[in-house]
């Protein structure tokens, strides 16, 4: 966490529970609460940590890529996720992959605190994985000018 961050900065980006992800190979599944040690009136406890800034636009980026479009209507955000798991069981087709990449630019142009989208590749190597994509993003934020990167996998075929 970085504690250097602005009111102004942490305001904008948020501040939301900071999600662990035991699954450690990008995939950023099987998530929990992160906890810290705080004190309060002289005496350590743990407690839920918060995830502040930018370490919150990233979190809330993946869990909007990591979230069906839909599943939140009942929340009040019918808009909310992305569509590229609806082609979990199509064929890994250039067609399909390009709808992968469509479904992800879709979902990140409804994230407010986003300002461009610098790179949206999908990557295909059918040696390592005939099922598996990557997308790999560099997403610019706004007022603070910083590039966040990452990789998620993605795979046509369910994996057990």
């Amino acid at each position: 966490m970085d504690t250097n961050l602005s009111k102004d900065v942490i305001k904008k980006f948020g501040t939301d529970l900071r999600a662990v992800y035991r699954i450690k190979d990008g995939r950023y599944e099987d998530v929990d609460f992160d906890t810290a040690q705080v004190t309060r009136r002289g005496k350590k406890e743990r407690d839920l940590a918060l995830a502040l800034g930018v370490d919150n636009i990233t979190q809330a980026i993946i869990h909007r890529l990591k979230t069906g479009y839909g599943e939140m209507t009942s929340l009040g955000h019918p808009d909310y996720g992305s569509r590229h798991n609806e082609l979990i069981g199509e064929p890994n087709t250039e067609h399909n992959r390009r709808l992968v990449k469509l479904y992800i630019l879709q979902a990140l142009a409804k994230e407010p605190r986003i300002e461009k989208i610098l790179r949206a590749d999908i990557r295909y190597d059918r040696r390592l994985d005939p099922s598996r994509v990557d997308i790999a993003l560099d997403i610019k934020l706004g007022m603070i000018n910083q590039v966040i990167n990452f990789v998620l996998p993605f795979y046509f075929e369910v994996q057990t």
